[in-house]
């Protein structure tokens, strides 16, 4: 497992600048719809090896749920740029392209605020499913405006954005974020009816 780890972990590190390169440097960069495109796939990659790296740290779970959840990992980290299009009122790439200022999706006292009601609710319920759940939502969202406050930083409402992430910060935050939240999640779970996840049982 160690072996998986140090694995993954590269990779999101190699997805990270290789999709950074691909989305702003490539030769088809000025081309709106490929960014755009490009840009919400580098997220959903990131999602997507960033839950496989969280699950590679002995989780307790049936195949079933770390399929179900690695891929709803990576809906989400991809799905969250859908509020570009709610703020522009639009599916044209120029108005979405000229908002100058971001859903509330891209907010993250928002997604703190509602994954800490999930994490209370699932330890409230003893619901094993939503609280794993719950943790990959902050994964998604997590990495998916780290990766963006390479660029614009990340944004707290009601208070300002931060300065941008340099890179190797971001890089490095994104590559260490599953394992830790890997740790938090194995030492702080509350003792659940049934240790290993089943997904009849929510």
């Amino acid at each position: 497992m160690r072996l998986l780890s140090i694995i993954l972990t590269l990779s999101i590190c190699g997805a990270a600048y290789m999709g950074d390169y691909i989305v702003f440097n490539s030769k088809y960069s000025s081309n709106q719809m490929f960014r755009a495109f490009a840009d919400t796939s580098v997220h959903g990659v990131i999602g997507l090896l960033s839950a496989l790296l969280f699950f590679s740290h002995g989780m307790n779970v049936t195949t079933q749920a770390w399929v179900c959840n690695t891929l709803i990992c990576f809906l989400v980290s991809a799905f969250i740029d859908i509020d570009h299009v709610i703020v522009a009122k639009s599916f044209n790439l120029k108005d979405i392209a000229n908002v100058n200022r971001r859903g509330m999706f891209h907010d993250t006292s928002f997604c703190t605020i509602m994954s800490s009601i999930l994490l209370a609710f699932s330890h409230f319920t003893r619901k094993q499913n939503i609280y794993l759940l719950t943790y990959m939502i902050i994964l998604a969202f997590t990495s998916h405006h780290i990766r963006d406050g390479n660029r614009r930083g990340i944004w707290f409402y009601p208070y300002a954005h931060t300065q941008p992430l340099g890179k190797c910060v971001y890089v490095f935050l994104i590559c260490v974020l599953p394992s830790f939240l890997a740790f938090i999640f194995n030492y702080t779970k509350p003792v659940f009816s049934h240790r290993v996840i089943q997904y009849g049982m929510v």
